[in-house]
């Protein structure tokens, strides 16, 4: 088969490495001059990255052992196992993988239009188009896909959020990241301190709305000057959207394939990526086999929900329970990618959490996504 696939990032990549390795011709469409650029995330994976056996050291940054919670008032530290990674170089080691494999990368070559079963492609750098008409066609071009727009597949539910981002100088502890809730510092999210090093780190914010103003702000509580900045889209995930249509599959970011608690995306991506593969390659369910991520995905979509009701004091008290002993212990158990067992135990060894579900309106006509 033939297979274009457009966008090569870290989840394109890594779908055309599986599909070019199964022996197949895949075209991969990068509508920018560099792989990876521009940076529009933070680089933070738990350590579920593991699971993909694949080899850390052409692109990590970092290894942390802890991550410190911060709510206005209070403040809690949860030991467990991340990684930093520099994400120019992450995306490149899964095009390089799929490279090798056969795949061949097109710089400068971005979506343009859909006529009838053929695409049309643009080539910024010689300022031409071409047609082209691929058996299998993968839309993995970011949070606003043309390609699953013009394929009919983005729905009209789906809403962003706005990240801004900055390197800055510093004195840093380079074994844990900071995380700072409230309504006066992020609200509907949290606000990052990402360390590289002592001495660079990685801050940031991400809103619906008025996102520089909350960046700013947080930079100048916190006395960092920008060194480099960087800012982008990031979905939120709908439970609704729909993952093929015709001949083409919509993957990672394009099919908002994101946890909405944290915005990450590159562990549900590259699971999602190993799903569409296996429906090509096998003829297997695509929705079957994404079940389970959707199922995770959908949890954290309703903790989204709970948590953008919450109140400065709201977050004190959640800090507050996460801060015994007993909870930490469930919290340094589990990672993030999946909050079905960290919920279901902590609401066991201290029902106070219950307090929080007064917001939390469960549909359950639409319990399992």
């Amino acid at each position: 088969m033939n297979i274009a696939i457009i966008g090569a990032g870290p989840i394109g990549g890594y779908a055309a490495y599986l599909l070019a390795k199964a022996g197949h011709s895949v075209e991969l469409y990068e509508e920018h001059a560099q792989v990876g650029c521009p940076i529009q995330c933070t680089g933070l994976l738990t350590h579920d990255f593991d699971q993909f056996n694949l080899p850390k050291d052409s692109f990590l940054v970092n290894t942390f052992r802890k991550c410190t919670v911060s709510s206005p008032h209070f403040s809690t530290t949860i030991n467990q196992k991340e990684y930093l990674v520099s994400r120019p170089k992450f995306d490149w080691f899964f095009v390089e993988l799929a490279m090798k494999e056969g795949a061949q990368l097109h710089l400068n070559h971005s979506f343009l239009r859909k006529e009838g079963k053929n695409l049309v492609i643009r080539d910024s750098a010689h300022k031409t188009e071409k047609i082209i008409s691929p058996d299998i066609v993968i839309a993995a071009d970011g949070p606003l896909s043309k390609t699953a727009k013009a394929y009919g597949m983005f729905h009209p539910t789906r809403t962003n959020y706005i990240g801004i981002q900055a390197t800055v100088e510093g004195k840093f502890d380079p074994g844990g990241y900071e995380a700072y809730f409230g309504k006066e510092i992020c609200p509907g999210l949290f606000a990052w301190i990402v360390p590289e090093s002592a001495t660079i780190a990685r801050v940031g914010v991400a809103t619906m709305k008025n996102t520089k103003h909350y960046f700013d702000t947080f930079m100048q509580q916190k006395g960092f000057t920008v060194k480099e900045l960087q800012a982008g889209t990031i979905p939120v995930y709908c439970s609704e959207q729909v993952l093929q249509k015709e001949n083409c599959y919509v993957l990672g970011d394009a099919a908002g394939f994101v946890k909405a608690t944290t915005l990450g995306g590159l562990v549900p991506g590259l699971k999602q990526a190993e799903a569409v593969a296996k429906s090509i390659l096998e003829g297997k369910d695509l929705e079957k086999e994404v079940k389970p991520v959707r199922t995770r995905l959908w949890l954290h979509l309703k903790l989204r929900n709970l948590l953008d009701k919450f109140s400065d004091e709201d977050f004190d008290k959640m800090v507050k329970y996460m801060d015994q002993p007993r909870i930490r212990a469930i919290l340094e158990q589990h990672t993030r990618e999946n909050p079905w067992p960290i919920v279901l135990k902590t609401l066991f060894r201290e029902p106070r959490f219950l307090y929080f579900m007064r917001y939390l309106v469960l549909d359950i006509g639409h319990f399992l996504p």
